[in-house]
């Protein structure tokens, strides 16, 4: 057998050997497994329980925030009804004040009309005692009778008619003065009894203000205390919709961890295997150059560049979605993560499925995101070599479209080429 097939069959032994190996960090693997375009790796029970835990909690969220949303559409009624009674109470006010008016009013003119009618009463007493006056004048100093003494003591017949017509024209007088005196008593007391039923009829009324103001007023305190019930539960629901969004915030953590470190075990199965097969073969490495284990002086370990976040994408997301296109091919110019890509479309891809904007040269990633020092290096960081850029994964490898030959990888070292720049994206 010649040393070409020997190194083959080395090879693919070592391959083998290595994807089928024990556990790494209580994770079980049994590689990559080829599905079609995709590659994953089996999840651990802390990462299915925190996904379990995680998916409780969002339905939880959920259904809490749909309760808020109840409570404060009925808070937000509640609101509407207390500024529909208040407007009421305000026109009962209004109503109250003009009826108090009208009120005192009327009871003026009901004074009024008692000081008339005392004063007509009293000037029917005073014509009455009069009269009574003149007829007991006319009686004492006449005969029996007016009528006749007036014809039997004339002087002739005019003087008669003369005596007899003075008689009945005191009488006419006295009778007609009384009737007008009567009947001024009588109009009086007509106002007075309309004053008084006026004034019933105002009391009346007074008294059902007032009865509605009670219950109007009874009305907003009972809503009063309805829409602090609302306040209260409300207040209540969004500290049990905070403590599911901690339980989501903490179990998301759980996974992105779980999936970092599955992703960086894999990579580094992965760069063993690779590593193994390299030393029996003599195939090129790909993209970048310079020596490798240097570092550009501004990312120097020790530099002390170490920015959070600035996205809500975590590094070992992106490392995830990337490692799954390990295998595929590379193609110079290429913008397909599945049919054929080069290092920077590779890069400018993966972080497009974020919706993070990336240049298309390898060298201009070196100006975006912010500055990482080597020994604060994430998962998820963009490493930037000469004529070349690649997805830090974990481990101390990186993912990339690394050459025609090798295609998408991940099983070399970080620091396989001189480092010029190491930036943050999310």
């Amino acid at each position: 057998m010649n040393q070409k097939w020997t190194r083959a069959i080395c090879t693919v032994l070592t391959s083998a050997l290595v994807f089928t190996g024990p556990a790494v960090e209580g994770i079980t693997f049994s590689g990559y497994i080829n599905s079609g375009l995709e590659k994953v790796y089996a999840k651990t029970k802390k990462q299915k329980d925190a996904e379990k835990k995680k998916s409780q909690a969002e339905q939880d969220l959920k259904d809490k925030k749909n309760e808020i949303n109840g409570l404060k559409d009925q808070q937000q009624i509640t609101a509407d009804d207390i500024k529909n009674k208040s407007a009421k109470l305000d026109e009962i006010l209004a109503a109250q004040k003009k009826l108090q008016t009208d009120i005192t009013s009327k009871q003026a003119e009901i004074e009024q009309n008692q000081k008339d009618l005392a004063a007509a009463q009293e000037k029917q007493q005073e014509q009455y005692d009069a009269m009574k006056k003149r007829i007991q004048f006319m009686y004492e100093n006449s005969a029996e009778d007016n009528i006749w003494t007036a014809i039997i003591e004339s002087n002739g017949i005019t003087d008669m008619l003369n005596r007899i017509e003075y008689v009945s024209d005191v009488y006419d007088s006295d009778r007609a003065l009384m009737d007008s005196y009567q009947a001024a008593v009588e109009q009086v007391k007509e106002i007075g009894t309309k004053l008084d039923k006026d004034m019933n009829e105002l009391t009346a009324m007074q008294d059902d203000y007032e009865k509605q103001q009670a219950d109007v007023e009874a009305a907003i305190v009972a809503l009063e205390n309805q829409k602090e019930q609302y306040a209260s539960q409300i207040a209540q629901a969004q500290q049990q919709a905070d403590n599911y969004q901690n339980i989501i915030t903490a179990q998301g953590k759980i996974i992105q961890e779980q999936e970092a470190a599955a992703a960086a075990a894999a990579a580094a199965q992965a760069a063993a295997a690779r590593a193994n097969s390299s030393s029996s073969s003599s195939s090129y490495d790909g993209g970048g150059a310079g020596k490798g284990g240097s570092i550009a002086g501004d990312y120097a370990a020790g530099g002390g560049k170490n920015p959070g976040a600035s996205t809500g994408v975590s590094g070992s997301s992106v490392v995830s979605y990337a490692m799954q296109f390990v295998g595929h091919p590379y193609v110079w110019g290429g913008n397909s993560l599945t049919n054929g890509v080069d290092c920077s479309g590779f890069v400018h891809e993966v972080y497009a499925h974020f919706g993070i904007s990336t240049p298309r040269y390898s060298q201009a990633f070196k100006s975006v995101g912010q500055a990482v020092s080597f020994d604060n290096i994430q998962p998820g960081d963009v490493v930037v070599y000469p004529g070349h850029v690649a997805i830090y994964a974990g481990g101390g490898v990186i993912v990339e479209a690394q050459s025609t030959k090798a295609g998408i990888t991940a099983n070399r070292s970080v620091q396989c080429h001189t480092i010029l720049a190491i930036r943050r994206l999310v």
